[in-house]
């Protein structure tokens, strides 16, 4: 496609992710009589191919591989078996319910097309890519071009981020659930610099980590043994956390992005990141990704077009009151001592991985860190959380979780009001009192809850189910409901009770590898349902062994490293669900804007605008074509109230 047509194409906000429909969610099944009428067309397609098509198809044939000779066919038949290059790259949506695996085609992709990345400022915005190798190319370096405007303008490289899309063995209910399941299978997750860090045998279903020592010395460490021996007891609250200390020196992803092998015939994915600062100028911006091989020569080249939007995103808000902030957390055990578990007890360490985490956290939309209880009746954690969240730019109001003991009475809610607002500022605190109670401990509370509430700002929080709203829901200023996310009858049933936060969890729990799912269910979801903040279980750094637990998989959105975090599909589909909502929340309150206008046109605009929310089933519709008919109705409103 070239640069006019693709310009158009994204002026429009139209990618080719629009009109796809999510149908698919893993592996596609191919009849075996399809694939050899896929087979016997080979003969046929090597006829009219090039010499480069012609060798591939050889010696896929060779290998005897029915399913290998049917995607060598379909790819032939995509690119009528002519050869730009030695690879074919496909253009996918990052947020695909398919999974990109070794040995399956691509069917939701489009064949030598630029990878398109359209993105408002302050926003990161991923573009993914399939590679199919046409002969071994061994390690292949990738190198982003600079990008620019027609007018030369540039995109700051160092604003994208380009990794690999490692598949690796996971239980065999991954991509779908949170609950356990015997066995494992191969399922696309990590985001690596280094896809090397994992060794996979995929023979064997085993996972390694690469362990590097301050001597230069490599080991690999078994990380997928059977939890009956993949045990270290301590005293954090995850009992069962892997013998695998992850944490440690030696075991990082490089600072870079590394020369990746490509194999004659196995498609591999890649990730692509823009990071829009705010201020970028709005345009298209072209660039390329060039492939060179070990000794220098070129491969290739992936045309990468990037337009900025001229608007930045806001904070979310919620969808039924644009003046209450839509909050995101998670619960989680990132305090010091789970560090100091997984480092090899380094506290200065410790302090720099919790800054690192929470940082990636902010750059995915989680701004509220929630602050579990003090099991060593210490304030110390506390406190340097909260001196790193102020660091990395997270909310300090409201203050979510336990407050430290200053006293010897736990109840002094006078002591903790003044101390509160001396420190703070101001004294909106959610404190946490049990945690998905009866029906007789929700009314045993009820005089703590009257002694800390008599107090402005102090509210408490809880998980639970509906004994919880039948029992003191009054009472509560921030409720976790055990439900579907989509379901709209529990936020209106909790929203008339009080302007309190309502958010769900359990359905599902965090672990699913899928970003599609992820991106439904922490965004568009449960904001059209009427939920108003996030709050699911948990946000925890492990286990790289997704087979050490009994009941549940472990839940996962980002594993942790010596340098932090390594990122994962499922933690990009939760950053695109946030930021569904800010684009809606932009969208509206520039309606909310239009209907005050005294032009019909405009007060039209914006009732088009909410109407086309109001319309929206929470569980329906294509997200890709959501988010970009959001964006017509953006630059339609902005151009509408700047006449």
């Amino acid at each position: 496609m070239n640069h006019k047509k693709c310009s158009f194409f994204l002026l429009l906000a139209i990618s080719l992710m629009a009109g796809q429909t999510a149908v698919f969610g893993q592996i596609e099944k191919r009849p075996v009589k399809v694939m050899e009428a896929d087979k016997a067309s080979i003969a046929e397609i090597s006829r009219m191919a090039d010499p480069v098509w012609k060798e591939h198809l050889k010696k896929v044939l060779e290998t005897g591989d029915l399913k290998a000779a049917s995607n060598a066919a379909r790819v032939a038949k995509d690119v009528n078996g002519k050869a730009a290059a030695p690879f074919v790259f496909y253009s996918v949506s990052p947020m695909s319910e398919n999974q990109y695996l070794p040995d399956t085609y691509p069917l939701d992709a489009q064949a030598m097309a630029p990878i398109r990345i359209l993105t408002a400022r302050d926003e990161y915005e991923p573009g993914s890519f399939v590679i199919y190798p046409l002969k071994d190319l061994g390690k292949v370096k990738f190198t982003l071009s600079q990008f620019r405007t027609k007018d030369g303008r540039v995109f700051p490289q160092k604003e994208l981020d380009l990794k690999v899309v490692k598949v690796w063995h996971q239980n065999l209910n991954g991509w779908y659930s949170y609950f356990m399941d015997v066995g494992q299978k191969l399922t696309p997750e990590l985001l690596l610099n280094d896809e090397d860090l994992i060794k996979v045998d995929a023979k064997a279903g085993q996972n390694y980590a690469r362990l590097t020592e301050k001597n230069g010395n490599v080991h690999y460490h078994w990380i997928t043994p059977p939890n009956v021996i993949d045990k270290r007891w301590t005293d954090i609250k995850t009992k069962d956390e892997s013998t695998f200390a992850s944490m440690r020196e030696n075991f990082r992803d490089a600072a870079t992005f590394q020369p990746v092998t490509l194999q004659n015939g196995s498609f591999k994915q890649f990730f692509l990141t823009a990071h829009t600062p705010k201020g970028q100028a709005p345009g298209i911006y072209h660039g390329m990704i060039n492939l060179t091989d070990a000794a220098g020569k070129a491969v290739g080249v992936i045309p990468v077009a990037i337009r900025v939007l001229p608007f930045d995103l806001p904070e979310p808000m919620t969808y039924y009151n644009l003046k209450k902030p839509f909050l995101v957390t998670a619960y989680n055990y990132l305090k010091e001592y789970h560090f100091l578990e997984i480092n090899g007890g380094d506290h200065a360490l410790a302090e720099k991985q919790l800054e690192a985490v929470l940082r990636n956290q902010v750059e995915h939309n989680q701004t509220v860190h929630f602050l579990p209880g003090l099991p060593t009746g210490r304030h110390e954690d506390f406190d340097t959380a909260l001196a790193i969240m102020k660091k990395v730019g997270m909310r300090l109001d409201p203050i979510f979780g336990d407050a430290p003991t200053y006293s010897r009475n736990a109840f002094d809610a006078k002591f903790k009001y003044q101390w509160y607002k001396k420190n703070f500022g101001h004294t909106n605190v959610y404190f946490a009192l049990g945690d998905e109670p009866p029906a007789g401990a929700v009314i045993s509370w009820r005089p703590t809850f009257y002694a800390y509430q008599k107090y402005p700002g102090f509210e408490f929080f809880i998980a639970g189910g509906d004994n919880v709203l039948f029992k003191g829901g009054y009472t509560y200023g921030w409720f976790n409901d055990a439900k579907d996310p989509e379901k709209r009858k529990t936020p209106r049933r909790w929203n008339e009770i009080r302007d309190a936060y309502l958010t769900w969890y359990a359905h599902q729990h965090i672990g699913a590898e899928n970003p599609a799912f992820n991106r439904r269910q922490n965004g568009l979801a449960p904001y059209l349902a009427g939920y108003s903040a996030f709050c699911n279980y948990a946000h925890h750094l492990g286990t790289y062994n997704d087979t050490c637990r009994w009941l549940y998989r472990p839940m996962v959105f980002a594993y942790g490293t010596y340098d932090g975090v390594i990122d994962t599909l499922q933690w990009e589909g939760f950053r695109e669900g946030v930021d569904d909502i800010r684009y809606a929340t932009l969208m509206k309150t520039l309606a909310a804007e239009a209907l005050q206008s005294k032009d019909i046109k405009i007060r039209y605009a914006g009732g088009q605008a909410n109407q086309f929310l109001a319309l929206m089933e929470p569980d329906k519709g294509n997200l890709d074509t959501i988010r970009q008919e959001m964006i017509l109705h953006i630059l339609k409103l902005k151009k509408l109230l700047t006449k």
